[in-house]
């Protein structure tokens, strides 16, 4: 599929009238890896981190907080804010696996 480059795909660090990324003039066509072509992926985030919980819980008690107790999983924002703020990045702890390409391709400008 092919998409024609508009005025929208200019910014406003540059002067030419052509896509800012892929450099295709104003009505031609985006180059096949313009990054203003895109498609939606779903993926996985693998998170791994320590928790502190009471001494006595096991696993059962543990997964049971977080999964189906009264522990809103939105908590996690917080609790990954502290982290990245003492690491200064999550890259060590977060990993991300691919679960369904759409393949459907559209133009983001």
């Amino acid at each position: 599929m092919k998409f024609e480059v508009t005025l929208k795909s200019k910014r406003p660090a540059s002067n030419k009238n052509e896509c800012f990324y892929c450099e295709s003039k104003i009505g031609e066509f985006h180059k096949d890896d313009c990054v203003l072509i895109k498609k939606k992926v779903k993926v996985k985030a693998i998170i791994e981190y320590e928790i502190e919980v009471p001494h006595h819980w096991n696993k059962d008690m543990i997964e049971f907080s977080r999964n189906e107790g009264s522990w809103c999983a939105s908590n996690i924002i917080n609790e990954l804010k502290e982290i990245d703020k003492k690491n200064g990045c999550l890259c060590n702890i977060i990993k991300y696996k691919l679960i369904k390409d759409s393949k459907k391709i559209f133009l983001d400008e």
